[in-house]
């Protein structure tokens, strides 16, 4: 009697693995982005985009990434319940800078909003440090 009570209340403490899943839909997804260089007076605009995300994007953490660029290294990834964390580790393009840092945000199943800090490995023209905020919303499903 004692061992399936404390079996049942072992059972209750565990999480489920739906609490862990990501929730966010795959799809096409319209995505705004805003970059902002630390120190340097003008912000950037906005700049948006589409991409269609994929189940295995959501599940690696390419979802969360700020472009399409294949070179960008997702790395301890946290996706419990409606948060999402992660650091990324981005390739140079053209010979730039490497970026480097560390996400936080929101996710759900028809969309995200993201904040990641991070830096420049080497600093570009005295900068290093810069924030990139992230929106996504679901438009619908990609097309084939």
């Amino acid at each position: 009697m004692h061992r399936t009570l404390i079996a049942a209340l072992l059972m209750l403490c565990l999480p489920t693995a739906n609490a862990a899943a990501p929730t966010m839909q795959p799809g096409l997804y319209d995505i705004s982005m805003q970059f902002v260089l630390k120190g340097m007076p003008i912000q950037m605009p906005v700049t948006t985009f589409q991409q269609c995300i994929t189940a295995q994007d959501v599940v690696n953490g390419m979802a969360y990434a700020s472009s399409e660029n294949k070179d960008c290294k997702i790395s301890n990834l946290n996706q419990s319940g409606n948060k999402v964390s992660y650091d990324f580790n981005c390739a140079a393009q053209q010979g730039g800078p490497r970026m480097v840092g560390r996400a936080s945000g929101i996710s759900h199943a028809t969309g995200y909003n993201v904040m990641m800090e991070g830096r420049f490995n080497p600093a570009v023209e005295g900068m290093s440090e810069f924030s990139q905020k992230l929106n996504a919303t679901r438009l619908g499903n990609c097309s084939k």
